[in-house]
């Protein structure tokens, strides 16, 4: 196992908040999670800043990539990593989104990779 890192999680899907929250807890990360980008901006507003944002890009009220843009333009939060996801292929494929993870492995090695880029190193967890 790796380093562990705090994560937010942001997806208006149930099923997909939860699997990633056991995934990722499973793997020794702490999670929080939002339901689409307008929460996911209210917590990171609110104090505790996580190593990365793993969001989906289909969203109501803020979508991955309003989310990913609101991020990178405000100078408290654009050291964040923001890892835009979704499960559509085709979008995968003709944009910046990745494909989403799947299984514990992919996604902690997502975690990992994506916490070497937080130039603040803040997000670890001692």
């Amino acid at each position: 196992m790796g380093k562990r890192h705090s994560v937010l999680v942001v997806d208006d899907d149930h099923d997909v908040r939860s699997l990633y929250v056991d995934a990722l807890s499973e793997a020794g990360h702490m999670v929080a999670v939002a339901v689409d980008g307008a929460d996911a901006l209210e917590r990171l507003h609110g104090g505790t800043v996580p190593c990365v944002v793993l969001t989906d890009v289909r969203m109501p009220r803020m979508d991955g990539w309003e989310l990913s843009r609101a991020v990178a333009h405000d100078p408290e939060l654009a050291s964040i990593p923001v890892v835009v996801v979704t499960g559509d292929k085709i979008l995968a494929f003709s944009s910046p989104a990745r494909d989403k993870p799947f299984s514990m492995r992919e996604l902690d090695g997502l975690v990992q990779r994506s916490c070497a880029l937080h130039r603040t190193g803040g997000g670890e967890v001692a």
